[in-house]
Parts: structure tokens; C-alpha cells; sequence
């Protein structure tokens, strides 16, 4: 029998040891802040999980970082001007902000109806085109860096109480709208009324009456419970949702040559990753839509719709005529 006293130095090497190092062996050198609007079940958020995951493995642990999702830390406004101030070290927005933020080419990713469907999205992306608008955030100098990509479906409209089909229906309607000037120019130019809220204030708008209704992926309609407030889901596929994983300027400057390459390689991994659950959980949920009695509507008159937004490709595309044309030829 071991005598007590050593016992109990045993025991306080082994508490020193967790306190430490935790489970994985490894000291924590740093721990980074990870922002996310979406709710737990969501693909975009949990795609953020998997990429803390692959990034404490690849760094054996030095590096730990913690998710807050649901919009625990603030809105997407507050959050990106956090990104550049290094108050948040990650946050993951949609490709359309970043033209608000000087990057004009990012504009192109937002243009209504220039990808065919999800497969199309995901070739640009992973594209020379998806990597070189990534370097085009660095070399703005706005105090972010573009790690990668997570894809997700087409954004269409749902409605309280409209039941959108023609385009004429839009007329007028008020629908909320992230605060980017693309998606208020492209709701406008379906006759839309936009009106830009943030996400988190979304569902008492709709069911205040604040607003008619709005626009997002099935998988954030569904994962929100914005179908109890707008139960008709309008499939116009207006834009894809392509997500923009960021980090800070001043995290990126804190990590070595070898932690950026992992945390670049680890984004690749989590981009497959979310593709993956997107795919197969999207067709889950128009199931899942259909047995709760939500009314999903096609529109009648696409061609109407893509008319509608022409002069939108002409003016915030007008400098990037030729990446245009190879994104439509893919």
C-alpha cells in the first residue's frame, strides 16, 4: 500500500496535469472566440464545430476555439466591425457583405440567379475564382483574412400570409433583408419593399407584423422555426447562400506560419463537411415541411424574375464582366 502522503502528490501531479493540458496531452496556447448567428442544428453552425474540432487536432491541441452560436455575441454588423477591431477572433457571414466592406469582387457571388443550383455554386467556389476573391479580402487591408468557404443552398422566400407565385405578387410586399446593399438593390428590383433588420430581431418582426416576410436557406427557415410565423415557403432561389468563414487580422497575426496553413486546410475540410450535411439534410426538411402542412409554392414565371434583376448584373458586375462569363459557362 502506498503511504498517504505520496498518494495524494500523485494526486495533485494528475489535477496539475488536466488543469493544464486537458484530456488531449497537449497545452492550450491559445484559445480563440468563434461567432455564429444560426441555432446548434444548423449546417453553418456546425460546420463551425467541426472546424474547432479539426483545428484542435491538427494543432495537437495548442489551439482551442470556442463556438458562440446563436448570435450570442451580436448581430452580423457588430460582429464583422469586432472582426476588425480583433474583439472576435472568427465569424462566419454571407459572401454579399463583403462588397460593403470594399471588396467589390465578392459582389459577383451575390448577383440573383447566376448559379444554376448547389453543384454549381460548389465548383466556383473551390474554383481559382472562389480563391482569388479570398486573397482579394487580405489585400484590402480591412483588417480580416478569408479562410474558406461553406456552402449553402438556394435563399428563396417565405411569407405569413402571401402566397408569392407570379412576380407581381411581390409587389410591395415588405421583406426582410440582411443589411447589404446587393440583396436591398435585388429585393427592390423584384418590386419588393426591402427592409434590413438583424437576423436575431427576424421572427418577432414576422409575427409583429414588422414585416411581410423574408428570404433565407431552407436549412435556417427550418433550424430558426420560422415556419410557426411564415408557413409558406416561396422556392424563387433569388441567390445561394455562400458562407464566408473569416478571421481577425489580429488573430491571424498572433499564429505562426504552420498554425495559418493548418487553419486554411482545416477550412477546406469543414467547407466538404458542410456541403455534406446540406445536401442531405435540405431534402430531410422539405419532408419534414411537408407532413407540418407548410405550403410550398413554385413560382410560375421565372423567366420574369431573372429579367427583373438583368440591370443588377450590369452595374455591380460591370468590372468583372469576364469572371462573370466564365462563372455562367462552368
Amino acid at each position: 500500500m502506498k503511504p498517504k502522503k505520496i498518494i495524494g502528490r500523485h494526486l495533485l501531479i494528475v489535477a496539475l496535469f488536466t488543469i493544464l493540458f486537458g484530456h488531449t496531452g497537449y497545452a492550450v496556447e491559445i484559445t480563440l472566440r468563434y461567432a455564429e448567428l444560426n441555432p446548434p442544428a444548423h449546417p453553418m453552425t456546425r460546420g463551425a464545430y467541426e472546424y474547432a474540432r479539426l483545428m484542435k487536432e491538427g494543432t495537437g491541441g495548442r489551439v482551442d476555439i470556442q463556438i458562440y452560436d446563436s448570435g450570442q455575441l451580436g448581430d452580423e454588423k457588430s460582429m464583422l466591425q469586432a472582426l476588425q477591431f480583433g474583439a472576435v477572433d472568427f465569424f462566419r457571414t454571407t459572401v454579399m457583405n463583403m462588397e460593403d466592406f470594399g471588396v467589390d469582387s465578392f459582389s459577383v457571388f451575390g448577383l440573383p440567379y447566376i448559379f444554376r443550383d448547389l453543384g454549381h455554386l460548389g465548383q466556383v467556389l473551390r474554383s481559382d475564382i472562389g480563391q482569388k476573391f479570398l486573397d482579394d479580402i487580405e489585400s484590402a487591408g480591412i483588417g480580416m483574412i478569408g479562410l474558406g468557404y461553406m456552402e449553402e443552398g438556394p435563399r428563396n422566400m417565405f411569407f405569413a400570409t402571401k402566397e408569392v407565385r407570379k412576380l407581381s405578387d411581390v409587389k410591395g410586399l415588405k421583406i426582410r433583408v440582411p443589411e447589404t446593399q446587393l440583396m436591398m438593390d435585388t429585393m427592390s428590383a423584384l418590386g419588393a419593399n426591402p427592409t434590413p433588420l438583424a437576423y436575431s430581431e427576424l421572427y418577432t418582426s414576422i409575427q409583429t407584423g414588422v414585416v411581410d416576410g423574408a428570404e433565407n436557406g431552407i436549412t435556417g427557415y427550418v433550424t430558426n422555426s420560422f415556419f410557426e410565423v411564415a408557413p409558406i415557403y416561396v422556392r424563387d432561389a433569388h441567390t445561394f447562400g455562400a458562407g464566408l468563414l473569416l478571421i481577425s487580422e489580429t488573430s491571424w497575426n498572433r499564429l505562426g506560419g504552420a498554425d495559418r496553413k493548418i487553419l486554411k486546410d482545416c477550412a477546406a475540410e469543414a467547407m466538404d463537411f458542410v456541403l455534406e450535411i446540406t445536401k442531405k439534410i435540405e431534402s430531410e426538411y422539405y419532408a419534414q415541411m411537408a407532413e407540418k402542412g407548410i405550403r410550398i409554392v413554385e413560382v410560375e414565371d421565372p423567366e420574369n424574375w431573372r429579367a427583373a434583376v438583368e440591370n443588377l448584373h450590369r452595374r455591380y458586375g460591370a468590372a468583372y464582366a469576364d469572371v462573370i462569363s466564365r462563372i455562367k459557362a462552368m
